[in-house]
């Protein structure tokens, strides 16, 4: 399970990565940018933390200890939210709560990758500010083959020292794979053409497979995820699938899952089997979820335009 999940987020950093570049090259302003990425990143985490440390974490405290002294705890509830703020998972957990469950005390595990996130978006406005993404993009090309090479070396034991550490965490190689979809974005004429055709996505696919089986994914997933993926979203019927729901949810899922499913294992939904808390933690999520977008999420992108530049009349 702990594999699946890391692939998933692998596969995410790569649509990510896609997606933030193509949206620098529409924009080309590193201001316009980051205002952007900040609107889709920070309101939906911020409204997590408040719901789970007003929220959640009440109903944990006092069905555990039945007793007042909530906001007295150390680390305290609205720690948990003002050291998250900037910097998520720089408090993982209030007082002792959910200490009893298989996970421990950490209330929400997924925002981990927010800071390779964030970090990632920051990467994106510096190549794109000094031209990596426009006319210089075959020089990012080459950046990008001397990376894949290093992340090679690491894999079969060759790199040492300073170079290996650039590899070395599943964070720096979830960047990787943001970096993957950022190379597509800056030749999207070849990856249109790429795509089109069946075998190159099936041969990657099998490809990866086997890398897999034999523990060497780490090396090759970055270049394949978004051969496979892309062939995917070109492929299948999920074209325009945010407006069909009536939202983009995706987000809202992944950092309302893990504090919903820290909350079920403390009340025991765990021990019913993994059937029952997987539908009742996917589906307490996906109600914060839909209520993020419709509340918080939706009305702060609606403020995406107020640095653009007028319109001549």
């Amino acid at each position: 399970m702990l594999f699946a999940g890391l692939v998933g987020v692998q596969c995410f950093f790569v649509l990510s990565g896609f997606l933030v570049a193509t949206s620098y090259r529409r924009l080309k302003s590193p201001l316009r940018f980051l205002w952007h990425r900040a609107l889709r990143l920070f309101p939906g985490c911020w409204l997590c933390l408040a719901f789970t440390a007003l929220v959640l974490g009440p109903i944990i405290y006092f069905t555990s200890f039945h007793t007042s002294g909530y906001f007295e705890q150390k680390p305290s509830p609205l720690g948990y939210i003002w050291h998250n703020l900037v910097v998520p998972r720089h408090q993982i957990g209030i007082g002792g709560l959910v200490a009893d469950n298989p996970r421990g005390t950490d209330l929400n595990g997924s925002l981990w990758t927010l800071f390779y996130e964030g970090a990632c978006y920051l990467f994106v406005a510096g190549i794109g500010a000094v031209g990596l993404l426009g006319r210089g993009r075959f020089v990012w090309l080459a950046l990008w083959v001397l990376a894949m090479m290093g992340c090679a070396f690491y894999s079969s034991g060759v790199a040492l020292g300073l170079a290996s550490r650039l590899y070395d965490t599943s964070g720096k190689l979830l960047c990787l794979h943001f970096v993957a979809g950022v190379v597509w974005a800056a030749f999207p004429e070849i990856a249109a053409v790429i795509v089109r055709r069946h075998w190159p996505a099936l041969l990657g696919a099998v490809t990866l497979v086997a890398a897999w089986r034999l523990h060497g994914g780490a090396c090759v997933s970055p270049l394949l995820l978004p051969l496979i993926l892309f062939w995917l979203a070109m492929h299948l019927p999920l074209r325009d699938w945010e407006n069909r729901l009536g939202g983009d949810y995706s987000y809202g899922l992944y950092v309302f899952g893990y504090p919903v499913q820290q909350t079920l294992a403390h009340f025991g939904v765990h021990h019913a089997g993994f059937g029952p808390y997987f539908f009742t933690s996917f589906g307490g999520a996906l109600v914060l979820a839909v209520l993020s977008w419709r509340f918080v999420e939706a009305p702060a992108l609606g403020l995406k335009r107020i640095f653009d530049r007028p319109t001549s009349p």
